[in-house]
């Protein structure tokens, strides 16, 4: 079965509209669809979905759930709205995605994102950004050590989970994005495992849902895959439930992540991945049909052959 709720379009900072999207999606046989446009920010952001779209975006993706619904794929209304934690703006509420304001579209899931970082009033920047801007930001805001990105990274992600008020954890551990072979720092420190680890010990305490997420790779920005082989296998060790989230900016980027995401959980050890269904229950699928297209929308609890 092919399933993700992770994706993006024009709304945000998609490449294609939705309706395309989703015909991109069922072409290629997927069972469940989610939409998850960047939420607002208390800031300008670019490629983030503005206040005032939200109802048209909501509108939109009902109408494709409607639409598609006889035609045996499901579409979901969602919004991946990010944590800010301690590099939220003075005064400001929108410090976790329980922040109220995004209920006003009654979405059916939330993905509880970390993109952003700051130091002690410094620029307010993203990890995934492209390498160049990056490399600037970590000489001017963080003085070069690069170890200052992923510990403030891992903060404000420990602080969003024990916030809570979202369903899937997006792209754990985004910080890597910039870290091809190394290049800033050692993802195998004992500092920065401890880090990693202390996140996915409070995702595992509150339950949570975490996405495989080969976005990043598939768009040819890293090698990285989310979360990495290291800690994914913790989170299995932590008994974490796991989806898919392809991360999707295009309809190309539909389909080819779904099988990786598959062969790292096995490659961690789980037997079982999970899908958020039409009545927004979630469900366990056995890991051989996952990241199949054509597999039927079968739960674990029912009969996995």
């Amino acid at each position: 079965m092919l399933f993700s709720y992770h994706t993006h379009c024009d709304f945000c900072d998609g490449k294609a509209s939705a309706p395309v999207m989703a015909q991109a999606a069922f072409d290629k046989g997927y069972s469940f669809l989610g939409f998850s446009s960047h939420a607002p920010l208390p800031f300008p952001a670019k490629g983030a979905l503005p206040w005032a779209s939200m109802a048209a975006y909501a509108s939109a993706i009902r109408s494709l759930q409607a639409a598609w619904a006889p035609r045996g794929m499901t579409i979901l209304l969602g919004l991946e709205i990010d944590s800010l934690g301690d590099s939220a703006p003075s005064g400001s509420t929108v410090t976790w995605p329980g922040y109220p304001g995004y209920s006003s579209i009654e979405p059916d899931f939330r993905i509880g994102s970390v993109h952003y970082v700051q130091f002690d009033g410094s620029e307010r920047f993203t990890v995934d950004q492209p390498a160049t801007a990056f490399a600037q930001n970590v000489r001017r805001c963080a003085h070069g050590d690069a170890d200052l990105v992923w510990k403030a990274y891992f903060r404000n992600l420990c602080s969003m989970i024990v916030h809570g008020g979202f369903d899937i954890i997006g792209h754990f551990d985004l910080v890597r994005k910039n870290n091809d072979g190394e290049r800033w720092f050692d993802e195998n420190s004992a500092a920065y495992r401890s880090a990693a680890f202390q996140a996915a010990e409070l995702a595992a305490e509150k339950d949570l849902v975490v996405e495989i997420n080969a976005g990043g790779l598939l768009r040819g920005k890293t090698e990285a895959i989310y979360p990495s082989l290291t800690l994914l296998k913790q989170m299995h060790e932590k008994k974490i439930r796991i989806t898919f989230g392809d991360d999707a900016h295009a309809p190309q980027h539909l389909g080819p992540g779904q099988r990786l995401a598959a062969d790292m959980a096995k490659a961690a050890g789980y037997k079982s991945v999970w899908f958020l269904d039409g009545n927004l229950q979630w469900q366990e699928l056995g890991i051989e049909g996952a990241g199949v297209a054509g597999v039927a929308p079968c739960p674990l609890k029912i009969k996995l052959d």
